[in-house]
């Protein structure tokens, strides 16, 4: 019975020293670096009028993340593509956040939930890059407007830890981006390859009865 209870005390022990390691998507609680309007980017990211450029983000925009774990040396900086490997998108509970809408303060956001780093732990480092878009789109793959930060690392904090210390807010830069670029035109139509042979057949065609009338 005593080893039984020994083994589970130290199992608990195990458990919390080992657990998970959370980050928390929020810049409101632990003010830093803001997500802001870049040129022609409209207020709502939909349409209408346009966001002033260089200050935070209004209503209609999410909020994400992009990580690894570890200090990778990552050279991606703020720009409208999708972050580079080995950075994955995460998903899931406190994942996201809204701008504005959970804030009321221009460009900054919070998730009611800490992140769960996949295979992250209390104490351990990860790379991030925040992403925002267009909530019209539903995703940044598919968001007309979007941007991501560059890289920044922050270190796991256990998922209840007192004073929470993971907040993303002091460790990212400032960003803003401009909508993505129009997609190129189409290449110009090309004759299939049955119309090269049929205008070649007719060519010769016509050459055999220019030579007949001549001879």
């Amino acid at each position: 019975m005593k080893k039984k209870l020994l083994l589970s005390i130290l199992g608990m022990a195990a458990t919390s020293a080992f657990g998970e390691g959370f980050v928390i998507l929020d810049n409101y609680d632990a003010t830093g670096g803001l997500v802001t309007y870049g040129p022609g980017i409209p207020a709502n990211g939909v349409s209408g009028p346009l966001g002033t450029l260089g200050t935070g983000l209004l209503s209609g925009w999410t909020v994400g993340l992009y990580y690894v774990l570890g200090t990778p040396s990552i050279s991606d900086p703020p720009n409208t593509t999708v972050p580079i490997a080995p950075l994955t998108l995460a998903t899931g509970l406190g994942a996201t956040a809204s701008v504005y809408d959970s804030t009321g303060v221009p460009g900054e956001f919070f998730s009611q939930y800490p992140y769960a780093v996949p295979g992250g732990s209390p104490g351990g480092t990860v790379t991030l890059e925040l992403i925002f878009y267009d909530t019209a789109d539903g995703s940044y793959a598919s968001a007309h407007y979007r941007a991501h930060s560059a890289p920044f690392v922050i270190t796991m904090q256990a998922e209840f830890a007192i004073p929470p210390t993971a907040y993303v807010g002091p460790a990212f830069s400032t960003f803003g981006e401009s909508p993505l670029p129009p997609p190129p035109p189409p290449p110009p139509p090309y004759p299939e390859p049955s119309t090269f042979a049929l205008a070649g057949l007719g060519a010769c065609l016509w050459l055999a009865r220019v030579r007949r009338k001549n001879f």
